[in-house]
């Protein structure tokens, strides 16, 4: 009967032991990936972590109920962090493929004339995954806070984990200013032409005298377009300000992300 209960709790911490470990390891695992030297590193001080949390010391009490109340350690509270991290990482690539989609289908119209409704939600996605780098970055920047009087182990995890975070958001936010970039020299480059079209086959009229292009014998169709052509580009003109604006914010996260990686390497 003894064995049996021997048995039970031994079992007992080692599957808890394992659990614990699985769970801290796929809180970073999906920031590791770029870098094997520092993926290693971060895994094994993850099996020390867990080791030292779980290590059967004398004195333990051997009963299995006992051994219940033991082994239920819950991860470090920043591990909730860095999982609110991953699921707003995983919401800003999701977003950033829908921006790319709208980039796509708004320049490739077939016609001149512009879509609003899609100006619009070009607009909302480029300020949501904005905001998104934002909170993301204001959340890594928080993750030590979350971990006072922790091991020194621990804390060297936790350093890791930052700089990784740190990192992967680094690097998505490149992707999007590269993308934001590209997009607004197809933007340039569609207006280019489109300008080119109406500079050509419509003459502007002179500053001040409204009835000009009536006396040249213009139909109504050919002044509607110039009106168009006009309100167009002022459209461009806002769209270009908020895509430029945009890029100023994520060159700024990105210098404050590269100061967080330097930080966490000293």
């Amino acid at each position: 009967m003894a064995t049996r209960r021997l048995t039970d709790a031994f079992l007992l911490l080692r599957n808890n032991s394992i659990q614990n470990r699985q769970l801290l390891a796929e809180q970073v695992s999906s920031h590791t990936t770029s870098s094997p030297l520092h993926s290693r590193s971060i895994a094994a001080e993850l099996d020390e972590l867990a080791d030292d949390r779980m290590a059967l010391v004398s004195g333990i009490s051997l009963d299995p109920e006992a051994a219940i109340g033991v082994t239920k350690r819950s991860p470090p509270k920043w591990v909730d962090g860095v999982d609110e991290i991953q699921y707003d990482v995983g919401r800003i690539k999701q977003k950033m493929k829908e921006l790319s989609s709208l980039h796509d289908k708004h320049l490739n119209r077939p016609t001149l004339d512009d879509s609003s409704e899609e100006e619009h939600a070009i607009e909302i996605t480029t300020q949501e995954i904005t905001q998104l780098f934002h909170r993301c970055q204001r959340a890594v920047q928080a993750l030590p806070s979350r971990a006072r009087a922790c091991s020194e182990q621990e804390g060297r995890l936790l350093g890791n984990v930052v700089a990784s975070l740190a990192q992967a958001l680094q690097e998505l936010s490149t992707s999007f200013r590269h993308a934001q970039s590209g997009y607004l020299k197809r933007m340039k480059n569609r207006e280019e032409r489109s300008q080119h079209f109406f500079d050509t086959s419509v003459p502007l009229m002179d500053d001040g005298d409204d009835n000009t292009l009536y006396h040249r014998g213009f139909t109504d169709d050919q002044l509607v377009l110039v009106e168009q052509n006009t309100l167009m580009v002022e459209e461009r003109e806002r769209e270009i300000r908020q895509i430029v604006q945009s890029i100023s914010d994520l060159n700024e996260i990105f210098r404050d992300l590269g100061a967080m990686i330097v930080e966490q390497g000293t």
